[in-house]
């Protein structure tokens, strides 16, 4: 066989390869899930042209239906991830299951719901999370099938301004993924949390959810916590604005698509 031919075969064979690997579609799922931070308020009125048109390749459903991404007036996360997400996995068929409640601590988010408990921080009211939004992702999640690639988190604040339930948020923050993982037969899904930082004022145990999280981070397996403080706010000094939103969520892509190089 002449050289020529030899390295026109190779090269036949390299192309073929890449371009089957690039092209080898899968469905990426991720559930966003938290409180108001999660539920967002972004104003859809103040995004550039760019970030009005859902990517061709994200499937968006929002407690229970599926619904394009620039229907609301208000958003969170969810675009800024989105995109980024798009832009990497081209070819992939990438999900997002939201349910969010704003205002919610971990004791209405808790697998073992206990009335009192999230009575204690103004949540009985919401009912038990968890069972919902185990509920919800059933819907489009087929546990049996699918692989969920991540859960997105965005949730403290309510827990800040409770001293007991700011003692508790490590411990209900483990239980709470354990189970999380455990009903979703998803034991190595990647768990992704924002930093909570709301003024000290009015939710004075913040620094104790701080550590907390910095804790849960150093020890539960296959959890990343993002950097928050740097992101721009309403004027409540609580929740992010525009801009803030859509740099989180690129942040929780890019904690994503880090821990994916990082396992090539």
């Amino acid at each position: 066989m002449c050289s020529t031919l030899k390295k026109h075969l190779i090269f036949t064979a390299l192309l073929f390869f890449f371009s089957s690997s690039s092209v080898s579609a899968k469905d990426l799922v991720f559930i966003l899930a938290g409180q108001s931070n999660m539920v967002g308020q972004g104003t859809a009125s103040e995004l550039a042209p760019t970030y009005r048109r859902p990517p061709h390749n994200v499937e968006f459903y929002y407690n229970g239906y599926r619904a394009p991404m620039n229907r609301f007036k208000h958003f969170g996360p969810e675009i800024g991830f989105a995109y980024e997400m798009s832009r990497q996995f081209p070819h992939d068929t990438i999900k997002l299951i939201k349910f969010a409640v704003g205002g919610t601590s971990l004791f209405a988010w808790d697998p073992i719901w206990n009335a009192a408990k999230a009575n204690s921080t103004r949540n009985a009211s919401a009912g038990p999370l968890f069972k919902k939004l185990i509920t919800t992702v059933n819907i489009q999640f087929d546990k049996n099938n699918e692989k969920l690639a991540g859960i997105l988190w965005m949730q403290g604040e309510a827990d800040a301004k409770y001293l007991p339930a700011a003692k508790q948020y490590a411990g209900n923050l483990n239980r709470f993924i354990n189970a999380l993982r455990l009903k979703l037969k998803s034991p190595n899904a990647m768990f992704i949390m924002g930093s909570v930082n709301p003024p000290l004022k009015l939710f004075p145990s913040t620094p104790i959810v701080q550590q907390a999280q910095k804790v849960s981070a150093s020890r539960i397996r296959n959890l990343r916590l993002i950097k928050t403080d740097d992101l721009g706010k309403r004027n409540d000094g609580v929740h992010y604005n525009t801009a803030g939103q859509l740099e989180l969520g690129k942040r929780f892509a890019r904690a994503y698509m880090g821990r994916q190089l990082a396992h090539k």
